[in-house]
């Protein structure tokens, strides 16, 4: 119904109720007399007409009914429109950017393997003749810690492949050239690990000429072969610049250079050269000189020459001499130092292994006179180990679980301790192997340095030593030590300890 028809309908109650109310008034007293006005002809103007248009308040509570109230038009839309449209589509989430892998040599790395060659004195006839101390089964203890890495996964998801190759004993760099060849071009190995026993050339044999990793357990080398490596050599032992840089200050505190002429004796060859200059130079520092420097000439592990040497010594009054010779022609000159009446305190170091046990036992302990060297001392990057360590303890446990074979740690010393080192020497290949593939997802010879160099906390027995981009010898302290008789052993001493810079 329109508003107009609404108007006519409302006017014409309004005429009829005004009748009403007319007619009921003159029916309340009959006895007035009521005026009688004419009917009108159109519905009478109500004193209070809603105005034309009026506000949707005045409209009637019906007619909203296809015009819902503001105030209920939120609630129904929000009950209604989520229903209705559905919920946008997340955006999609970008890719992290892939790191990009190094350029690097996969000679001797495959999806499946790692080809290791293991190069080692062939010592084994010396050690059947008591010449030098028992070490074990070296080729076996590889085989059984690679073989536990392989069955947990393998080091970076790949297998550890070993190869032997031997040298005679006290081999010159020429006698040690075949193994390198056969373990790099022939067996095309990605790491050449050297046991012990092996020359500066042969190290570079496989860092410089056939661009390889190389692995040290032991050894002292100039900082310059670590150069000339381009970053492939790293080492368990110390570079000759930190060692010889320490060495005046390890002595000089127990007394043994105040008031004493020095001397050194080393043989003819670079690396003691490169020795001699560092520790030439911080004896300078420390306020001493050398009274004598004779260079013996050397061929491999053997010198001539070592009387002439020790006359020298002696016309020039020395009473302390540093030693840097190897071990068999040391032991010749503490000999005829004491046969010709010359009686000098020696001072060696771990350079030609000098301050190691098994060298103790073989050369030392056997020599016909063993109290000549009662009083030597030796600084050593090789910490004193606890007894037993923990880690040499539980590789040995693993391999004896596996072969049945247990090593007694004071009877069987240098095979206990080989077990250890051979164990740590894997472990750490896998460790680097899985930081490569877990940072890279793959291993080749790049990423494989990245991850030895990774190895901030390496374990030397039950102390710490660390390799950075910048530094690849291990050890971190030196020690001094103190050759005992009564053991043929180095016992470090008390409080004597030092770290180096890094």
């Amino acid at each position: 119904m329109t508003r107009t028809k609404w108007r006519t309908v409302i006017f014409a109650l309004i005429a009829l109720l005004a009748l009403l109310v007319s007619a009921c008034s003159s029916s309340e007293d009959p006895d007035e007399p009521q005026a009688v006005e004419p009917a009108p002809t159109s519905a009478p103007e109500p004193a209070d007409e809603p105005d034309p248009e009026p506000e949707p308040a005045d409209e009637p509570a019906d007619e909203p009914v296809d015009e819902p109230e503001p105030a209920d038009e939120p609630a129904d839309e929000s009950a209604d429109e989520p229903a209705d449209e559905p919920e946008p589509e997340p955006e999609p989430t970008e890719a992290p950017t892939p790191i990009p892998v190094p350029e690097g040599s996969t000679v001797g790395i495959t999806d499946d393997t790692i080809k290791v060659g293991i190069l080692r004195s062939d010592s084994k006839s010396l050690e059947d003749a008591g010449i030098l101390p028992d070490t074990g089964d070296i080729p076996r203890n590889y085989e059984v810690f690679a073989k536990q890495v392989n069955a947990r996964g393998g080091a970076g998801g790949r297998n550890i492949e070993i190869v032997f190759h031997q040298y005679p004993p006290g081999a010159s760099a020429t006698d040690q050239q075949a193994a390198c060849i056969g373990a790099t071009e022939d067996d095309e190995v990605a790491i050449v690990h050297f046991v012990g026993g092996v020359t500066a050339e042969t190290v570079l044999c496989a860092t410089e000429d056939h661009e390889r990793i190389a692995y040290m357990l032991s050894g002292i080398l100039p900082q310059e072969i670590y150069d000339r490596s381009n970053g492939r050599l790293f080492s368990q032992a110390m570079t000759t610049e930190r060692l010889m840089g320490a060495w005046p200050a390890m002595v000089e505190a127990q007394g043994l250079l105040e008031g004493h002429t020095l001397g050194l004796m080393r043989g003819d060859i670079g690396e003691h050269e490169v020795a001699a200059g560092v520790l030439e130079a911080a004896l300078a520092d420390a306020g001493y000189e050398l009274a004598d420097q004779v260079a013996l000439p050397c061929q491999g592990t053997s010198c001539s020459q070592v009387d002439i040497g020790l006359e020298r010594m002696q016309a020039a009054g020395v009473d302390t001499i540093f030693s840097l010779v190897p071990p068999s022609p040391f032991g010749i000159a503490v000999y005829l130092a004491g046969q010709s009446g010359l009686d000098p305190q020696w001072l060696v170091s771990d350079i030609e292994n000098l301050v190691f046990d098994s060298v103790a036992q073989a050369v030392y302990g056997r020599s016909a006179d063993p109290t000549l060297f009662y009083g030597l001392y030796g600084v050593s990057y090789g910490l004193d180990r606890l007894s037993p360590d923990e880690p040499t303890t539980e590789c040995n446990a693993v391999f004896t679980e596996v072969t049945g074979i247990s090593y007694d740690i004071v009877e069987n010393k240098d095979a206990w301790s080989a077990v250890g080192s051979t164990c740590l020497f894997i472990k750490n290949l896998e460790a680097a192997a899985n930081w490569s593939q877990d940072t890279y997802g793959t291993v080749n010879q790049t990423t494989l340095i990245q991850g030895f160099e990774s190895l901030t906390d390496y374990r030397l027995g039950d102390v710490t030593g660390s390799w950075t981009p910048t530094k690849h010898d291990a050890p971190d302290w030196v020690t001094l030590k103190e050759y005992r008789g009564d053991c043929a052993c180095w016992v470090e001493i008390d409080g004597a300890r030092m770290m180096l810079d890094q």
